[in-house]
């Protein structure tokens, strides 16, 4: 028995596998980001979009890739309609308005975006065309405000109530549907 003797060491390292070279697993982890990174942006980006109110340009480049109109089809199969020409968007979305609220000397202000749903799509064409007159009346209206006003939370429908009653004033009667403030910060 003590003549047999043991297999050789060389055949243990031939059965062990090869370790992948450091190139070949960056390029492998490069062309991973890629795809994923791809994928994310063509099914799951429009998604996201649609649920935040933003128009997506749904195959934008397939219009250019195959000459034809495949817009209005791809928003169609996506549960949508495609946009008219000239339409205006749900929500006309004002954003980063800053002022200096009343009797803060300046050393205070007030940074807010409105979004205003408009009564009709002719009110929105309107809001949209006199976006600096719009962004006016709602500065002018807030900057009146002190800063306790302003930072008084229970005070905020009030002063939708508010912008909405002077906007429909110079725009028509029903140019605002809603109002709403997904910023509004005062430091």
């Amino acid at each position: 028995m003590a003549n047999q003797q043991t297999p050789a060491p060389e055949d243990a390292t031939a059965a062990a596998p090869a370790k992948p070279k450091l190139p070949v697993l960056i390029g492998m982890v490069a062309v991973g980001l890629l795809v994923g990174g791809g994928t994310g942006a063509a099914f799951v980006g429009p998604i996201v979009a649609k649920k935040m109110g933003k128009s997506a340009p749904v195959a934008a480049h397939a219009d250019s890739a195959h000459g034809d109109d495949m817009g209005e089809e791809a928003a169609a199969a996506e549960g949508g309609e495609a946009p008219a020409e000239g339409e205006v968007p749900a929500l006309l979305l004002l954003e980063n308005l800053v002022l200096n609220p009343a009797a803060s000397g300046g050393g205070r202000y007030l940074l807010l975006s409105v979004a205003i749903e408009p009564g009709s799509a002719k009110a929105g064409e309107d809001l949209t065309a006199r976006d600096a007159e719009l962004r006016d009346i709602i500065l002018t209206s807030l900057g009146v405000k002190t800063v306790e006003e302003l930072t008084e939370i229970a005070r905020r429908e009030q002063f939708k109530t508010e912008l909405q009653t002077v906007i429909n004033a110079k725009f028509g009667k029903k140019a605002v549907k809603s109002l709403y403030f997904p910023q509004f910060v005062v430091q």
